[in-house]
This record gives structure tokens, C-alpha cells and sequence, in this order.
């Protein structure tokens, strides 16, 4: 019996059939119920699946199902599942994506169970002692972005579960699991034994970068223009980087306390739906949200918190995305921004129960709830979860965004910004040499943290002149002299070029992105041996800028600038690489006409980061541009033939999202050409790009590409190759990838795995045998469909990294279901 998603209103008490096998129910609705005896007369039942469903506890009838041995209660409101420990014949059982809290000591009974999913579940905080040690004819165990309490086996007393309980489980040959504290990996572990395994350790896997739309930003390589898919197949051996995570300096200062407490008792108000927070640039907003998440969390007011910068041209495809990750959700890639917003609905509407709280940091303008997916009324008022926003402007809350409260945030009295300012540069406010300055300088930062913090850090290792200038100038310092004086401190012109590409993008940067557009600006010429010794300079720059207070965030994945320094950046003229920085960014209404002749000539950088492109100009004029990056989903916005045919210096190009028939023909002229992104492109015929021989990084993260044709064997400089989540993509031509001999990286996850045999004549695709041809290669993801084609010539030796994912695999669990979330 099955019922796919059809809307079902209620369940009979007791469903009669005493010889069904299998029962699969998927329902999204919180209020279908199923009747305490509803099992009770099923006692042939072997497998049951109730994903979607709402549970405060399973029904007892469940346990009358003595043979049941599969049970999935994936995306499911779970609370106490102790019932499962009497269903003793279990081998398989799923919770991926539910909301289980706790697993019990009961479930360590299931002796029997081979198959355990617990992905996705972000709110499992608990797994009892002994429960899986218990579990010894385990074979899989999946756990990715779920638990990581993991408690050191020597801990006394220990509440919750030890990686050393892994060691009991025999028969384990997969295991993908996250670790928050890397000193509780175990060397006993039996990784040895594995056949597939991943190990994310939370605190680190960011290096590995965030997109610029993303999905779930915790991708294996492009956390948001490319998530990880959450399939639990393929073999996965990962690499970590250490990357540390920092303390913000300068936190909250004390003066903040009562707004953070005004701010939570508005928010646990039960006749109170929107709470905003309004003040000018550089006064402390989303310092205080911070603030307001972490003491929300600790005090476990909300179930469910999820925070998003939304800038000041919002991608509704991010800030989907960021919730969906935040809530522990997956949107389906393929989806338009309408289709995930209504997806995105659907599940909030399902956890009507849970107490959400949806932070919206940085308004803007007003910003529809309904093309989000956020549950709301004719007139914008948020439905069913409580929303805390953050503008510069009163009147985008109240009339925009419908608040029911708002708080001013001002500036810091005298005081508190000594208090402040005395934090960060530490004892030496008490220097006599200094001490008669501290008063000046904080007042000339006019109260506002974001000058405080940057002044003070600067200071803190700076001399007397440096105090004096600081003190003495009648203008204050502004935001724009904080910015200039901490950029020239700045000791490299390669890390000065890479804060303004920072500013380019939206000051978001993320480590994969940044790393294609600075690679093919020749930023990183001096550490390119390999690619891999370029991302870690990289890594360290944006460290340095960190550091320097140009940008913020103590996650590396996680970096951005503040909209204040974006500005400064942007209107900067000064070298960059081997020219001047002219950029230009394009904003809503302000693009290509409203720009001169001169300026588009002198233009060295130009960026429109979703701001609404209506058309384009039949032909850009910009002779000395480096860097185009346009990103915008409208598929009716078209490239003319002739646009690219003055750009002879473009070495950096993105376009993001756009939709081409064929590639304009003038892209022949990028003689220059050596980073390109066609990610979440529609593509037909990509020939073309073989006449581009500069090339060095290719994208083309979740297009529509369906061919690689031969011509793309000629790219014989291609480093980068990225064909992650290109599920149409159905033909390589023979040869093709062989070609490419100086490819050092190679991302094809989610995607092509039409592999042929390599002594098939004649052969009409790919062969995984080409890839020996590849001696430089030290990443490799890819898909199999058929692991008979798996050479054991392949050169996984020399690989750093990889992730074989052999699809036949994932189908024994079971039936797809219609709804992945």
C-alpha cells in the first residue's frame, strides 16, 4: 500500500489488512495522526515508511509488528521513540532529516539493525551510552550533519556517546559522521576496514569555501554555488585543514545588556509576531544578533533558530538556502526560487508545533516573505514563527515588514566606548605615554563600535605618532580613513588586491570562488605549483584580512565585510596587480546606462550581483577590464553576439545563472580568458570554449550542459575542472578528459556516470581509464553507475583527495521518495 504526498486528512482507527508487506506513507501535513491501534492488525508488515509525518510519541501498536524489519521515519517531528527497542527484528532503519532529540538506551536492542541513518537530524544531541557499541552487526551508519557530541572514552562520568563504541562494531564497513573536537578522534577507530567513510570535523571543513547561492553551505567544495549532496553512498576520504576558530575582540559591550534583554523579551512576547532592531551603519546590529542567537541558544528559548545576513541586493536563493541548511532542511537544486519557496512554506507550516525564531539581519528595503517561503499574510506579517530583524531603517520595519516592536540602537556613551576600546588594546591604556590620549581618541570614534573596534586594534601594536594622529584629528576618524589607514597597514599588494575582490563580490567571500577569480588574476602566481598551495596562502590572506578588522566573522566559511567598507573599497583608486583598481558595481536601477564612455574604458573590475538586469548593452566598451562578474537569474536577459569583442584584457569572467543557446561567438576574442563560471547555467552547445586555450579554471556547477564535446580536449592548460551537479550531462566525448594532462582538480559529484568500458569498440563516451592520463591530478569526485567499470588502474594513489560514489549502492534502501527536503 503507498500514498505519495496525495493529502490525506486522517487515518482510521484500525487498518485491517492482515497481509500487507509494505506500507509507505509520505505525507507533509502536522496534523494527520496515526490512532494508537492503527498496527495492530498488520502483523505481516515488513516494511514501513511514514516519512513526513508528527509523532509526540510512536503509536503502541507498533510493537505488534513482530516481522518488520525496514522502517524509514525520515523528515518526521520525532520526540520519543523509545517504542522502537521491541521491533527486535529490525536491519534497516532511517531518520534522516527528522527532529529526534535523543537516542535511548533502548535502541541499543536492536541487535539485528545492519542499516542506521541519522543524517541530517541537527537537533540529535543526545545518543545514550552503550547504545551504539550495542549495535554489532552494524554495516552502515550514517550521522553527516547530525550528532557530534562525541564525549572522550576516558570521561567519568560519560552521558552521551564515545567514538571508542565505534571499535565494537565489527561488520562496520561504512561510516559518515561529524566531530565537533578533533581531539576525540580515536587512532583505534577501524577505518582500516571501511570500505567508505567521511569525516567532517565541523570546526574545519569550511576552508573548503561557500558559494555564492548557496543551497546548504557546507559543500564539499563549493558550499553554496555547490552543496554536498546528502546521498549516503560512494567512497569518501576527506583531508583537514586547521583553521581556528577565533573569538570575536570586542564583544558586546555591558551598556548592550538591557537592549539584548529588551530585544529577547519582545521576542518570547506570545502577542508579539516581529521585533526590529533599527540604527545606523556601524553601530552594533548584527553584533547584538549574535548576541540575541547565543543567548537564545543557551536558554533553549526557541527550538529552531536560523540566521541571515540579507544585504543589501538580496539572492532569494541564498537566503533560502541559508534557512533550509539553518532548519536542517535540503532544497532540491533543480527547483526555481518560487518552487523552493512554496517547498520551503510547506515545511514551515509542518512544524507549526515548533517555537522557530528566523533572524533577518541587514533589511534593505522591504523584502517579500512569500517569495522567501517564510508563511505570512497579505500584508507581509509572518505566520507561525517569530521573525527579529535588523535595518538602518525604521520605516522598512514597521511599514515594510509589519514589526510590532521596535528598539533604536544608538551610539555608545563616552564610557562604555572606553570600555570598549580598553578591552581590546589591553594594558596599554594604562602606559603613561598613552594614557592621556585614550579619552580623545575614543571620543573622535563618534560611539560607534564598528571605528572603535577597528581603531583600537590598530592601536594596539601602534606607536606614539600613530596615538597622536588618532587623537588629534578634529574630523574624527571615519569610517573611510579607518578603512584606508588598516588597508595600507596591509604588508602585501597581493592581500591589498585581494580585499578589494572581497569588496566585488558583495563582501561574501567564499574560499572556492575567490581562489578561481584570484588564480586567473595571476594573485597567486608566486604559490601556484599546485592549486592545493595556492588555496592555503589564500587562506591565510583572508586570515590576515581578518586580523586587519577588513573583514569579519570568526568561521572562515563565513567571512564577510561590512556594507560601510564595501563602499570604500569600491570607490578606491589604487594599483591593482598591475594596473589601477577602477571598479565598477552595478545596483538596482544603476547599471550600464548610467555609467560615461571614460568610465567603462577605464573600468579594471565590474560586478552586478543579482541587483535585477533587464538587458544588457549590445557591445561592453571596456578595454582594460580584468574581472566581469554578473550573476543574475533571469533567463530572459541575453548576451548579444558582439559584447564580449572590446574586453581583450578579461581574465575573469562569471555569469551566473544566465541562459545561452549557444555561447555569444565573440568570447573568441578573451585571448586572455583563464578563470570561467557558468554555474546554475542554461547551456546547449559549450563548443566554443575550445577556442579559449588560456583557460586554467572551468565551472559549470549545476547547469543544464548535456555534451562535453571534443573541442573541450583542447584546453590542454585547464588546472580546474567542475562539472558538480550537472545532472544532464550524459555524454564526455572519448578522449576529452585524457586530453586535459595539466588538470589538477576534477569535480563531477551528482553528475555524469555514463562511464564505458575502455575496451568497448566502438566507444561512444568517457572511459575511466583516461584518467590515468592525468598525472597532475590530486582531486577527483565522481560518479559510477556501473562499479564493474572501476579500474584498479586509476591513479588513487596520488590523489590528496577524492569521493568515488558508486549509485548502484544507495538504491537498496528502499523507495525514493517525491519530497526531499
Amino acid at each position: 500500500m503507498s500514498f505519495n504526498y496525495v493529502g490525506i486528512d486522517e487515518l482510521p482507527e484500525k487498518l485491517d489488512c492482515p497481509n500487507i508487506r509494505i506500507l509507505l506513507l509520505f505525507e507533509s501535513n502536522p496534523s494527520v495522526k496515526i490512532p494508537e491501534s492503527f498496527f495492530e492488525s498488520m502483523e505481516k508488515l515488513q516494511v514501513l515508511d511514514l516519512s513526513g509525518l508528527s509523532f509526540t510519541s510512536l503509536p503502541l501498536s507498533m510493537e505488534f509488528l513482530a516481522n518488520l524489519t525496514s522502517l524509514c521515519l525520515d523528515q518526521c517531528h520525532l520526540e520519543d521513540v523509545t517504542t522502537l527497542g521491541k521491533l527486535k527484528g529490525l536491519q534497516s532503519l532511517s531518520f534522516e532529516g527528522s527532529t529526534i532529540a535523543r537516542l535511548p538506551k533502548e535502541m541499543g536492542e536492536l541487535i539485528e539493525l545492519r542499516f542506521l541513518d541519522l543524517g541530517r537530524c541537527s537537533m540529535l544531541q543526545v545518543i545514550e551510552l552503550g547504545v551504539l557499541e550495542s549495535l554489532v552487526n552494524l554495516e552502515e551508519l550514517y550521522m553527516q550533519n547530525s550528532f557530534d557530541q562525541w564525549e572522550a572514552a576516558d570521561k567519568i562520568p560519560q552521558s552521551n556517546a564515545s567514538l571508542a563504541e565505534l571499535k565494537n562494531l565489527k561488520k562496520l564497513s561504512t561510516l559518515h559522521i561529524d566531530i565537533s573536537n578533533p581531539t576525540n578522534l580515536s587512532n583505534d577507530l577501524p577505518f582500516g576496514k571501511l570500505n567508505m567513510h567521511k569525516i567532517q570535523i565541523r570546526c574545519i571543513e569550511h576552508w573548503r569555501g561557500i558559494t555564492k547561492n548557496p543551497e546548504l553551505p557546507e559543500g564539499l567544495h563549493k558550499e553554496s554555488k555547490n552543496s554536498n549532496e546528502n546521498a549516503p553512498t560512494g567512497i569518501v576520504t576527506t583531508t583537514t585543514f586547521d583553521a581556528r576558530s577565533v573569538h570575536e575582540e570586542g564583544d558586546i559591550p555591558e551598556s548592550r545588556a538591557s537592549s539584548i534583554e529588551d530585544v529577547i523579551k519582545a521576542i518570547t512576547d506570545d502577542k508579539v509576531c516581529v521585533v526590529g532592531v533599527y540604527g545606523p551603519g556601524g553601530v552594533g546590529k548584527s553584533k547584538l544578533m549574535e548576541e540575541v542567537e547565543r543567548r537564545v541558544k543557551e536558554e533553549r528559548l526557541f527550538d529552531v533558530i536560523a540566521i541571515i545576513n540579507v544585504s543589501r541586493n538580496p539572492n532569494l536563493k541564498r537566503i533560502q538556502g541559508e534557512i533550509a541548511y539553518q532548519l536542517g532542511l535540503k532544497l532540491v537544486n533543480e527547483e526555481t526560487a518560487c518552487e523552493r519557496a512554496d517547498l520551503l512554506c510547506k515545511t514551515l507550516e509542518k512544524y507549526y508545533e515548533k517555537k522557530i525564531l528566523i533572524i533577518l539581519d541587514n533589511l534593505w528595503t522591504k523584502l517579500e516573505l512569500k517569495e522567501v517561503g517564510i508563511p505570512c499574510g497579505y500584508d507581509n506579517k509572518v505566520r507561525g514563527c517569530k521573525l527579529l530583524l535588523t535595518s538602518r531603517y525604521r520605516n522598512v520595519l514597521y511599514i515594510e515588514m509589519s514589526s510590532d516592536r521596535e528598539f533604536q540602537l544608538n551610539v555608545l556613551k563616552h564610557g562604555d566606548a572606553r570600555i570598549l576600546f580598553e578591552r581590546i588594546v589591553g594594558n596599554k591604556v594604562n602606559d603613561p605615554e598613552f594614557k592621556s590620549l585614550v579619552d580623545r581618541v575614543v571620543q573622535n570614534c563618534g560611539g560607534l563600535p564598528l571605528l572603535i573596534v577597528s581603531v583600537a586594534k590598530r592601536l594596539k601594536h601602534g606607536n606614539l605618532p600613530e596615538w597622536r594622529v588618532a587623537s588629534t584629528n578634529e574630523d574624527g576618524p571615519s569610517v573611510k580613513s579607518i578603512v584606508e589607514l588598516s588597508y595600507s597597514g596591509l604588508v602585501d599588494e597581493r592581500i591589498k588586491s585581494l580585499f578589494l575582490v572581497c569588496a566585488l563580490v558583495s563582501g561574501r567571500p567564499n574560499i572556492r570562488d575567490t581562489l578561481v577569480y584570484c588564480m586567473g588574476l595571476g594573485l597567486y602566481k608566486k604559490f601556484s605549483r599546485t592549486i592545493e598551495d595556492a588555496r592555503d596562502r589564500l587562506i591565510m590572506d583572508l586570515c590576515c584580512l581578518r586580523d586587519s578588522s577588513l573583514l569579519l566573522g570568526s568561521d572562515l566559511g563565513w567571512l564577510n565585510m561590512h556594507d560601510l567598507f564595501i563602499d570604500v573599497a569600491i570607490s578606491m583608486r589604487d594599483k591593482f596587480i598591475d594596473t589601477e583598481w577602477n571598479a565598477l558595481v552595478g545596483r538596482k536601477d544603476f547599471g550600464f546606462k548610467e555609467w560615461s564612455k571614460n568610465e567603462l574604458k577605464e573600468c579594471t573590475a565590474m560586478a552586478f550581483n543579482n541587483v535585477g538586469i533587464d538587458e544588457l548593452l549590445e557591445k561592453l566598451d571596456c578595454p582594460n577590464m580584468m574581472i566581469l562578474l554578473l550573476f543574475e537569474s533571469n533567463p530572459s536577459v541575453k548576451i548579444l553576439e558582439s559584447f564580449f569583442e572590446s574586453m581583450e584584457k578579461l581574465q575573469v569572467l562569471d555569469l551566473t545563472g544566465l541562459s545561452f543557446t549557444s555561447l555569444p561567438s565573440s568570447m573568441e576574442f578573451l585571448e586572455n580568458l583563464t578563470s570561467l563560471c557558468l554555474d546554475y547555467c542554461h547551456l546547449e552547445d559549450v563548443t566554443p570554449l575550445g577556442k579559449l586555450k588560456r583557460l586554467q579554471f572551468l565551472s559549470f556547477i549545476d547547469s543544464t550542459i548535456a555534451r562535453l564535446p571534443k573541442e573541450m580536449g583542447e584546453l590542454i592548460e585547464l588546472r580546474f575542472l567542475d562539472l558538480g551537479r550537472c545532472s544532464m550531462l550524459q555524454v564526455i566525448e572519448p578522449g576529452v578528459l585524457e586530453s586535459l594532462v595539466n588538470l589538477e582538480e576534477l569535480y563531477m559529484q551528482n553528475s555524469f556516470d555514463q562511464w564505458e568500458a575502455a575496451d568497448k569498440t566502438p566507444r561512444s563516451n568517457a572511459s575511466l581509464a583516461e584518467l590515468k592520463n592525468l598525472k597532475k591530478l590530486r582531486t577527483l569526485h565522481i560518479d559510477i553507475s556501473n562499479p564493474t567499470n572501476l579500474s584498479n588502474d586509476l591513479p588513487f594513489g596520488k590523489l590528496n583527495m577524492h569521493k568515488i560514489q558508486i549509485r548502484r549502492i544507495e538504491h537498496w534502501r528502499g523507495i525514493t521518495k517525491n519530497l526531499e527536503l
